[in-house]
């Protein structure tokens, strides 16, 4: 838990500082803009991860390799491994990390909007 709160701390420091790099100062809307992308691509990469992991896309991939190869490469491709048996990254640690990251951005959308009235 501590890791991933530090990840999180480094991550909100990060966004700062693309800000700055970006767009020359820090506001509200573009931490909200920077952090709703970095936030998504976390979750994104959590989703793609734990899809590979369920193994859902092992049954495409050999099929996929009997119609593709000749016979003579069969035997060969069934000591390959399954896609779900490649993926070896945990699908909670993008998860811990995408969701404060949204949160943070949620509050901070909170704000802008009613802020500007």
């Amino acid at each position: 838990m501590k890791r991933i709160a530090i990840n999180v701390i480094v991550i909100q420091l990060s966004i700062l500082l693309l800000s700055l790099i970006f767009y020359s100062r820090i506001t509200i809307l573009h931490y909200i803009n920077i952090s709703f992308t970095i936030g998504l691509s976390f979750l994104c990469i959590g989703i793609l991860v734990l899809v590979l992991q369920s193994g859902f896309f092992d049954f495409f991939t050999t099929s996929m390799k009997k119609v593709l190869y000749r016979k003579e490469v069969q035997d060969e491709l069934k000591t390959m491994r399954a896609p779900s048996e490649v993926v070896s990254v945990k699908a909670a640690y993008f998860f811990q990390v995408g969701i404060p990251i949204i949160v943070l951005m949620l509050i901070a959308l909170f704000f802008y909007s009613f802020g500007k009235h």
